[in-house]
């Protein structure tokens, strides 16, 4: 009688279980990705060489293990860059990481408008910075981001 009884139990005790582990699972909120700085490597006709600077905070209380990250950034209103960072990192809980993206353009069309953008005519540019991130762990899947501001020159 006692084994057909923990049999009966068995199914009831691991759906207590299993929502018990979801009612744990920590809150997610959403990190924010920022651009503290566009710096020019290299600027030819054909091709120019820039590295941004990306600041993700995370406002959670655990890691955030990042698989992948594809970003799409616009500077004064042009395309500007795209670009993915397949090896994976992390964000420690209650921190920032701080990410150097070397990115190549081809901006022949745009590039006296972006040279005078450096030259100094402009103290401070807008940006737009789009994309999506994959987390591992607790919160798998992709989550899309969306970040506008604006960059000392």
């Amino acid at each position: 009688m006692p084994t057909r009884l923990a049999l009966r139990l068995t199914p009831i005790l691991v759906l207590l279980f299993l929502l018990a582990g979801c009612a744990m699972q920590p809150r997610f909120e959403e990190p924010t990705f920022r651009v503290t700085a566009v710096e020019p490597l290299a600027l030819g006709l054909g091709e120019q060489q820039w590295r941004l600077r990306l600041r993700i905070d995370n406002p959670n209380s655990v890691a955030l293990p990042v698989r992948a990250l594809r970003y799409h950034m616009s500077l004064a209103d042009m395309d500007f860059a795209s670009g993915t960072k397949a090896d994976g990192f992390t964000i420690a809980a209650n921190e920032s990481t701080v990410l150097d993206l070397d990115v190549t353009t081809h901006l022949i069309q745009s590039l006296p408008r972006f040279i005078s953008l450096l030259d100094g005519s402009a103290s401070d540019v807008t940006y737009r910075l789009t994309g999506d991130v994959e987390y591992g762990r607790f919160f798998r899947g992709t989550r899309q981001f969306t970040q506008e501001g604006r960059l000392q020159l």
